[in-house]
């Protein structure tokens, strides 16, 4: 298994996609930063009744924003594993270890880090905003971000999980990315049809982010119905899921 894991860690670190996506996601977050802390006091004119966000919440509240994009770890996962299983790649791999589900535990905790690491990048540069240009004072105490860190590795790892399972269902990259982000919109609608809400991801997520932050977290901030208990037992079972759609999808796909 260390083996596998520093398998995937080398072909990560030997794309420039990890990079690249990052690059995207940090011009997205300091770009929104940027809009929140900084146009409404050179228009307020204009920004009249734009909720302003100040320091210390402000940076939790960015915390909030970079785990909600969920679809950095769906398209990373599904890039990466797709470019294997449309390839010889992976058929080479299996000829070094031929237990499928320990190819899929490896990428699920090397892709998982990595994502993690890059909402990591992007929080430091909402952050960066923030420090500059936010008003108020202060910032988060150690444990506050203790649970940032942790909340935002839980998130992760069940996007990701979905992301293989469902590249290991399509193998298509096109497809599989397609059906990957639009779980995520068709989640996000069904969340408003009330016998949804017990068992949907992305109510779950937004109960799990809005204890980062006192203000309102997406369409559903305020008016979450749902213990923060149920939202982990709901996102442990959508990862669950994610993994067994990528073990059988691959082992019924490379018998």
């Amino acid at each position: 298994m260390i083996g596998l894991i520093r398998a995937e860690i080398i072909k990560v670190t030997g794309r420039k996609l990890w990079w690249v996506m990052t690059a995207i996601l940090v011009l997205l977050l300091a770009g929104t930063a940027f809009i929140f802390t900084v146009l409404p006091n050179v228009s307020p004119e204009e920004f009249e009744g734009f909720p302003g966000i100040t320091k210390p919440d402000a940076y939790l509240f960015g915390a909030s924003q970079a785990v909600g994009q969920t679809w950095f770890p769906l398209v990373f996962a599904a890039v990466l594993l797709a470019g294997e299983t449309s390839t010889s790649v992976w058929a080479s791999s299996l000829t070094r270890e031929a237990r499928r589900w320990m190819h899929l535990f490896a990428k699920l905790v090397v892709i998982t880090v990595a994502s993690t690491l890059a909402m990591a990048v992007g929080i430091a540069a909402w952050s960066g905003v923030v420090a500059f240009f936010a008003e108020g004072s202060g910032t988060p105490g150690l444990m506050e971000w203790a649970g940032v860190a942790g909340k935002t590795l839980v998130t992760q790892t069940t996007w990701v999980a979905l992301g293989l399972g469902v590249v290991a269902v399509f193998r298509n990259m096109g497809p599989a990315i397609g059906a990957a982000l639009g779980f995520s919109v068709i989640d996000g609608v069904l969340a408003l049809w009330r016998p949804w809400t017990e068992v949907s991801l992305t109510i779950a997520g937004s109960r799990l982010i809005q204890d980062l932050t006192a203000q309102p977290a997406g369409p559903f901030g305020g008016g979450i119905d749902m213990g923060f208990g149920q939202a982990l037992f709901v996102i442990a079972g959508w990862t669950m899921l994610g993994l067994l759609l990528g073990i059988v999808g691959l082992e019924v796909r490379d018998p």
